[in-house]
């Protein structure tokens, strides 16, 4: 679970250095896709939705570090081609985050265990309401910061939630082999 909550903070946590025409992301979001998949490959096991949903986490790693050595060149798409582009990549973005939660909630079910799905759900939804208005701003353009300081704040949220259940299931007794005896 640790995976999950550190590729998320890469994804969704961006600090930048551009130099001209090239921007340098020192927090990739292709290797938070990276994290989610191998986070994903690991909790598979528990809940069969997080295998489901790797494949979009590792399309999404080609997809993000395509776009980050454009970036690092300077070569990066314009024009519709770039807002297409840009839209798909945010649908998939978010399918891959609220699939997670979907799984989380699953492995919540399955295990009888509180992982603080519920909240995590709640955050996803003000993440996804506060990026929809902060893209909607565009029309609005003097409500832009303010739209960006709450889709920041629905991000801490969002990770504190994923923080929490993450506490809470390393705190879960190992499950049971076919033979009684715990796993490792």
């Amino acid at each position: 679970m640790a995976d999950i909550f550190w590729g998320f903070f890469l994804v969704f946590i961006n600090f930048n250095l551009s130099f001209n025409a090239h921007t340098l992301n020192i927090l990739p979001p292709f290797l938070g896709y990276l994290l989610l998949a191998r986070g994903m490959e690991s909790l598979a096991a528990e809940s069969g939705l997080f295998s489901d949903i790797r494949p979009f986490a590792l399309g999404m790693a080609v997809y993000t570090a395509v776009l980050w050595a454009g970036d690092l060149l300077g070569v990066v798409p314009r024009g519709m081609t770039a807002t297409l582009l840009g839209l798909a990549a945010l649908a998939a973005g978010w399918y891959v985050s609220w699939a997670v939660v979907s799984a989380i909630q699953d492995l919540e079910e399955r295990r009888q265990a509180e992982l603080n799905g519920t909240g995590l759900r709640q955050a996803w939804a003000a993440m996804l309401i506060t990026g929809a208005l902060t893209y909607l701003s565009i029309l609005l353009p003097f409500l832009t910061l303010l739209f960006l300081l709450a889709s920041l704040a629905a991000v801490i949220a969002f990770l504190a939630a994923l923080w929490k259940g993450k506490e809470r299931f390393e705190a879960l007794p190992m499950p049971k082999a076919a033979g009684g005896v715990e796993e490792a």
